[in-house]
Parts: C-alpha cells; sequence; structure tokens
C-alpha cells in the first residue's frame, strides 16, 4: 500500500483529481452494490482503491509486452 502512496505522489494534480475521481465512483458502485448499507465507506474506499490500481498496473504492464516483444531481433549488428 504504501508504493501506491507514493507513486500517487509522483503524479500531476490533474492526474491524482482523476484517479480520485474514478476511486470516489468505484467505491460508490460497491456502497450500493452493498445495498446502501452505511458504515463501510472506509472498506468499500479501500477495495475500490485496490481495483483501480490493480487495473492501472496490469494496463502498463500491458503496454510494456506490447512495446517490448521478445520475439524482435537486436536492433544492433
Amino acid at each position: 500500500m504504501a508504493g501506491s502512496a507514493r507513486a500517487r505522489e509522483r503524479q500531476p494534480e490533474s492526474t491524482k483529481a482523476s484517479l480520485e475521481e474514478q476511486i470516489r465512483m468505484r467505491a460508490h458502485e460497491i456502497y450500493l452494490q452493498r445495498g446502501d448499507e452505511g458504515g463501510s465507506a472506509l472498506d468499500d474506499w479501500l477495495q475500490a482503491e485496490r481495483e483501480i490500481l490493480a487495473a492501472q498496473d496490469a494496463a502498463v504492464d500491458e503496454a510494456s509486452r506490447e512495446s517490448f516483444p521478445a520475439s524482435d531481433p537486436p536492433a544492433f549488428s
């Protein structure tokens, strides 16, 4: 968890706001899925944060695999 907090600190303000908005929206969806029952706002937020950050990490990993395919020969002779 500490690693994700440090990563967010290095993001531009607009990216942080966007990330927070994504988490807020997902946390609200989780709240609604639980039947509008209060008392678990922190748990909903933390679950949403884990999901959003995991999805971002997966997207970065996928982009990295596409950028550097293992089958490409070296560029030098």
